[in-house]
């Protein structure tokens, strides 16, 4: 079922100031390779609901934060500091104190930060992806697991890409996220994480409310609250939920010392966690690493209660789509259709 319209704007060019660097030469050079298939996106829709503005911009109620957070951030920040130096005395111990690695160690602890930026309650993030730029190559899902101190080749990444079939597309169930090749012929690339649901069944399942959704539109994880009952898990239509099974590892190599207290702290075991949309950036006026890294600029973020943002540009002149609407948890990562032109497919006209 489709519903809504997107309304045509005069001058819907989305914003992409805050892109890296996309025209790179070996990219472009990859891309005039590849010979994309054209997707049926009729077929694909099926799978999708079609959600207005009307619709997206009537909110739900969201919940105060609970307690606290600066003292909490301060005595965090402080801990993490002592741990890094441990771990850099000892790189510098084996590697020599002049050396390189010992130098960039000790530069990163002495700058991590851990902030308890709150929640502006004039502003409603959302994110929307472009499914027609879209090429599967996992920058995005990279650049999160560095800028949100992610354990490394845990299977513990925020973002998952599906693999799917250009052709009889119908929904999520047999689609891969273990390929090692992108883009290919006759293949699209889905990608998902945390939907920053309006109604998010997660927060509802919760035995001891460590986990809500705050006056910006962001669903956290208070990490020392988790119990690790893995019932938010279980209850996320989409799978975007990570149960850590791992001990926090602090290497100051690979540390990203700007951190925020619900957001990209390194996390303790048996605790859930998730995407937060990068809330020790987005708070501070960024946009999130997945945005930021994307090559081909498939990705928008921006504040719906601004109407020159990206993220209502894009609304308002391509109109965009939910995943698993039958789920009813308004989700306010949508996905759309920019129409950006693809080569020709295989055997085919131009």
């Amino acid at each position: 079922m489709v519903e809504g319209n997107g309304k045509k704007i005069q001058e819907g060019k989305v914003d992409e100031k805050r892109r890296m660097a996309i025209k790179i030469a070996g990219l472009a050079a990859l891309l005039s390779t590849i010979d994309f298939a054209v997707f049926d996106k009729e077929e694909f829709k099926k799978m999708l609901k079609k959600v207005g503005l009307d619709d997206i911009l009537n909110v739900a109620e969201a919940r105060e934060g609970l307690g606290h957070y600066e003292e909490r951030a301060k005595k965090k920040e402080e801990e993490l500091k002592n741990l890094c130096m441990a771990a850099a005395d000892k790189i510098c111990s084996e590697k020599g104190f002049a050396s390189a690695d010992c130098l960039l160690a000790k530069k990163k602890c002495s700058k991590i930060t851990v902030k308890a930026t709150p929640p502006d309650p004039n502003k409603r993030y959302a994110m929307a992806l472009d499914l027609d730029k879209c090429i599967g190559c996992r920058r995005c899902e990279y650049a999160c697991v560095m800028e949100n101190n992610t354990l490394r080749n845990a299977g513990m990444d925020w973002i998952h890409i599906y693999e799917m079939d250009r052709e009889g597309l119908s929904d999520l169930e047999g689609a891969r996220d273990d390929y090692t090749v992108a883009p290919k012929k006759g293949k699209v690339y889905v990608p998902v994480a945390c939907m920053h649901c309006e109604n998010p069944p997660c927060t509802m399942v919760c035995p001891v409310k460590a986990t809500w959704k705050e006056k910006d539109g962001i669903v956290v994880v208070d990490y020392d609250k988790c119990i690790g009952c893995k019932y938010c898990v279980v209850a996320c239509p989409y799978g975007a939920r990570r149960f850590n099974l791992f001990p926090p590892k602090l290497d100051p190599l690979d540390l990203n010392p700007n951190m925020h207290i619900l957001g990209n702290i390194p996390r303790p075991v048996h605790v859930v966690e998730k995407c937060t949309w990068c809330v020790q950036r987005t708070r501070d006026g960024g946009v999130p690493a997945c945005v930021e890294a994307c090559p081909v600029g498939a990705r928008v973020f921006g504040d719906l209660k601004d109407p020159n943002s990206p993220i209502r540009r894009v609304i308002e002149e391509y109109g965009v789509f939910v995943l698993k609407p039958e789920a009813g948890t308004n989700p306010r990562f949508f996905y759309f259709f920019s129409g950006a032109k693809t080569p020709r497919k295989e055997g085919g006209g131009k």
